[in-house]
Formats: C-alpha cells, sequence, structure tokens
C-alpha cells in the first residue's frame, strides 16, 4: 500500500476545503506536457479548482483551471506540483509526496 488511508483522507479533504490555491509545475511534467503538446503545458503556475483521488495507484490528483484554448482542465498529481511554503498545507503536502516517492521507488514504479 502507497498511502497511508487515514492521512491521505485528511489531507485530501483540508485540500479541498482550501482550493482554490496556486501551484506550480515540476519541471519534469512541464517537459513532458510540452512533448505531449498538451495546451498550456508552457505555464509554470496553475490554479488547482479540484482534487480527487485515484485510489492508491494514482494517489491525490489535481484538477487545474481550464485551458483557454481547449476548455477541458489538465488533470495532474499531487506528486508533479509545488504548492507554495506560505500555504498552511505546504508541509503536509511535502510529507505526503516524499512518502508517495519513496513507496514508489521501492517498488520500481520512479
Amino acid at each position: 500500500m502507497l498511502d497511508n488511508p487515514e492521512k491521505t483522507t485528511r489531507l485530501l479533504a483540508a485540500l479541498k476545503a482550501a482550493a482554490p490555491f496556486d501551484v506550480e509545475l515540476a519541471p519534469s511534467l512541464i517537459e513532458y506536457l510540452q512533448a505531449e503538446n498538451v495546451a498550456d503545458a508552457d505555464r509554470m503556475h496553475h490554479v488547482v479548482w479540484d482534487l480527487s483521488y485515484a485510489g492508491d495507484e494514482g494517489g491525490i490528483i489535481c484538477h487545474l483551471s481550464r485551458s483557454e484554448e481547449t476548455g477541458r482542465a489538465l488533470v495532474v498529481s499531487l506528486t508533479h506540483v509545488r504548492v507554495p511554503r506560505s500555504m498552511p498545507l505546504a508541509a503536509a503536502v511535502l510529507d505526503y509526496q516524499k512518502h508517495r516517492v519513496k513507496k514508489l521507488k521501492k517498488q520500481g514504479r520512479r
């Protein structure tokens, strides 16, 4: 199991209550999105409007601002965004990200 169910449920609820909030995409994600010709992939800053949980396999998912070009929201894993340090949940997000990445590396998925 990758995620701690109780901690993840609490973090997801707190993040949903905090939405909308600003995030930065990780440089590796921007490169990937640009290679896939995704609209708005060149923008580093986005707004998270909603969040969901994709189970232990996918983790917490951020629904970002809609593209003016396509009208569709960009959906990315919480592990691929950076929240501002000033955000009250920043430490909890960083803990979640570190834990999840560590578990993925152990399973050879990253």
